[in-house]
C-alpha cells in the first residue's frame, strides 16, 4: 500500500514541531543531506527565492534551522539544519491492528515472552494508528546500544562481533552471523518471525541500525554507518542483512 504523507515531525531545543507545509518539507528534506545557499535551495525545491524567504524565516523562528555567513563569499547565507527529524503520518492500518492482537495472544504464557510482545505491539502500534517513526527507532536503538557497549570489552571489530553475537543470543534477541567481511555484512534471525509481517520487520531493523552502529561507534572510536539491505524481514526474508561501513570523509 502507497503511504501518504501529510506531516512530518522535527525535535527542536524548544520541543516538537509539526511541519504540513510541502514547500517546508522540502526545505528540510534538502537541509538534512547538507546545508545550502538561498540559490541552492531555490533550485533544489523549484520556487523563487522571494518565495522561499519568508518559509526560511519560519523555520528559523521555529528552530528547525539557522544560518550563518558562507566563508567564501560573505555576501551569502548559508542555511543549515537545527533540528532531527522524528518521523511522519501514514494511512492509519487496520491490518496492523489486528497484528497487535495476535501478537499480544501469541505472548500470553510466561511474563519474558510477554513482555516482549508487549514492546513489539507498542511499535507496531504507534504506525497502526497513522505514525511511522523511523528516525526515532534508531535514535532508541543508539541509546539502547550505547549501554549495551558497556558490557563490552573489545575494542576491535573481530571481537565485538563474537560478544554480539552472544548478547543477542543470550537475551533472545536473534541469530547473529557474519555474511561476508569485505564488505562487512552480518545476518541478523529473527526470533519472532517478523518476516510474515513484513511492517513489523521493518521497525525491528531500524532498532538494530541503532543497537550496532552505537556499539561499533563507541568501542572502536570510529564513525560507521550500519544500513539494512533489501534482504531483509521488511521485503519476506526470515532474517535482515546489516551492512557496517566507514562513513566517507567530507571533503
Amino acid at each position: 500500500m502507497e503511504e501518504t504523507f501529510s506531516f512530518e515531525v522535527y525535535s527542536t531545543a524548544s520541543g516538537l514541531k509539526q511541519i504540513s507545509n510541502p514547500i517546508r518539507k522540502k526545505i528540510l528534506s534538502e537541509l538534512r543531506k547538507r546545508e545550502l545557499s538561498l540559490s541552492e535551495i531555490a533550485v533544489l525545491v523549484g520556487k523563487a527565492q522571494s518565495t522561499l524567504s519568508s518559509h526560511l524565516d519560519e523555520l528559523t523562528r521555529e528552530g528547525l534551522i539557522a544560518s550563518r555567513g558562507d566563508p567564501e563569499d560573505n555576501r551569502r547565507k548559508m542555511f543549515y539544519l537545527t533540528s532531527k527529524p522524528i518521523g511522519n503520518s501514514v494511512v492509519p492500518r487496520d491490518d496492523l491492528r489486528e497484528v497487535v492482537g495476535t501478537t499480544i495472544a501469541g505472548s500470553i504464557g510466561t511474563p519474558s515472552s510477554f513482555l516482549k510482545g508487549v514492546i513489539r505491539s507498542i511499535i507496531i502500534g504507534i504506525q497502526a494508528v497513522g505514525f511511522k517513526m523511523d528516525p526515532v527507532l534508531i535514535e532508541i536503538g543508539r541509546m539502547i546500544g550505547l549501554e549495551i557497549a558497556k558490557r563490552m570489552k573489545s575494542d576491535n571489530i573481530e571481537g565485538l562481533i563474537r560478544e554480539i553475537k552472544a548478547f543477542y543470543e543470550e537475551h533472545e534477541l536473534g541469530e547473529v552471523c557474519v555474511y561476508s567481511v569485505t564488505p562487512l555484512s552480518l545476518i541478523i534471525r529473527d526470533e519472532y518471525d517478523c518476516h510474515k509481517i513484513p511492517e513489523a520487520g521493518k521497525t525491528f531493523c531500524m532498532i538494530n541500525e541503532g543497537i550496532l552502529s552505537a556499539i561499533f561507534e563507541s568501542k572502536i572510536g570510529m564513525a560507521l554507518k550500519v544500513r539494512t539491505s533489501t534482504e531483509c524481514l521488511a521485503d519476506g526474508f526470515n532474517h535482515c542483512r546489516v551492512y557496517i561501513e566507514p562513513v566517507p570523509r567530507s571533503t
